[in-house]
């Protein structure tokens, strides 16, 4: 045979090798995907819901049949890994084990441990609030590395932000503020760089969206956002404190906000209420803030929109996510990050209420719309694409 047949012989057979995973795994054939999810308690757990949300979907459409197993140890999870015979595992870490925040160097023993020669698709399922990610350094050992953000601009990931996070670089730079632990600058704990070969494997997972609580708060609503009532409060805000450079941001949009008071009926603090009467405070606001976390999207964004406030929030044109529900003054309103033009936007819209039912309506209709197409299985078969390609 020659170099040349064998080639083309070889080239056939990878081919053939592709098609019959794809057909395995998105076409529902006679075979069936084996599915083990590896996930931890919290976030973790909670961002694993829509595979039980969606079960008979996932098996009716992809022969798609799965278990979850909820365990913050290392150990127990790599036992179960050992065991498994199936198809794909989705591995998640917990943040903390026994109270110590999990380390960069323990993730990556994990998952260099695992047996290089299995047979099985690994995706790592990362947690993280924003699109940086302390793991990154296990990318060579996962066919996949999800994250419910990332980076529309893959040049972000080779920046040395200071505290791991774009947000807190900015803050720093913009309003000369010390990189220091006492002002939440946590570099290594949260920053890593993936290799350039490498960076085609990290892949938008799915946000917030479709977390449990919200899931179960949409469902309460028969999966329609409330879009009139009488709407007391023109500008609603409330926000855990947290510290270091989060608070002093939070704190600024509290200034702001309560700076209104005088022309606008504004709720700005930290003060908290119990769910019913935040959700019943919502249901009465036409504007609902929702600052950045730790992370930039947060649950507040969805409340705020399956309660038919317009969304207010710093810009997130730069992250990539899944649904792609944020579109600038189209669904939610952007503000500058240093919240430069922020009372600006409010009087704007406050004295336009038809271009506040017109962003609040489109954000109905674009959040409506995912659930009545089943939007979380179209993520799930890009994932099943890619993991044979």
């Amino acid at each position: 045979m020659s170099p040349s047949t064998a080639m083309k012989k070889t080239k056939l057979l990878n081919a053939k090798e592709k098609l019959r995973y794809y057909l395995r795994f998105c076409c529902g054939n006679k075979n069936s995907s084996k599915v083990l999810i590896l996930s931890s308690t919290g976030n973790s757990h909670g961002l694993s819901f829509p595979f039980h949300f969606y079960r008979r979907e996932l098996a009716s459409k992809f022969n798609f049949h799965f278990e979850e197993f909820i365990s913050n140890s290392l150990d127990d999870k790599l036992n179960r890994i050992k065991t498994f015979d199936g198809d794909i595992i989705f591995v998640s870490m917990p943040l903390r084990i026994d109270g110590e925040i999990l380390s960069r160097q323990q993730v990556l023993t994990f998952f260099q441990s695992i047996d290089s020669s299995r047979r099985f698709k690994l995706v790592f399922f990362d947690i993280s609030d924003n699109a940086i990610s302390p793991y990154f350094d296990i990318l060579p050992y996962v066919d996949l590395f999800l994250m419910p953000f990332v980076f529309r601009d893959q040049h972000n990931y080779a920046k040395p932000f200071k505290g791991g996070n774009i947000m807190s670089d900015y803050l720093a730079d913009r309003f000369q503020m010390a990189a220091t632990v006492e002002n939440g600058f946590h570099d290594g704990l949260f920053l890593s760089h993936p290799a350039a070969e490498q960076i085609h494997k990290i892949m938008p997972s799915w946000n917030w969206m479709l977390w449990r609580s919200m899931i179960k708060a949409f469902k309460g609503q028969n999966y329609r956002c409330i879009l009139n009532g009488h709407r007391t409060i023109d500008v609603t805000c409330r926000f855990t404190q947290y510290e270091g450079w989060c608070r002093f941001h939070r704190l600024a949009v509290c200034e702001r906000l309560a700076a209104l008071s005088p022309r606008y009926a504004i709720v700005a603090t930290k003060d908290k209420v119990d769910l019913k009467s935040y959700y019943q405070e919502l249901e009465s606001s036409r504007i609902s803030f929702s600052p950045f976390g730790y992370g930039e999207i947060c649950p507040k964004d969805f409340e705020a929109m399956i309660k038919g406030c317009l969304l207010f929030k710093p810009s997130v044109e730069h992250l990539n996510t899944y649904p792609q529900i944020h579109i600038a003054n189209e669904t939610y309103v952007p503000v500058a990050w240093d919240l430069a033009d922020l009372e600006e936007k409010i009087s704007y819209y406050l004295e336009r209420p038809e271009e506040q039912r017109r962003i609040t309506a489109n954000a109905a209709k674009a959040y409506e719309k995912f659930f009545a197409e089943s939007g979380f299985l179209t993520k799930i078969g890009e994932i099943l694409q890619q993991l044979q390609g």
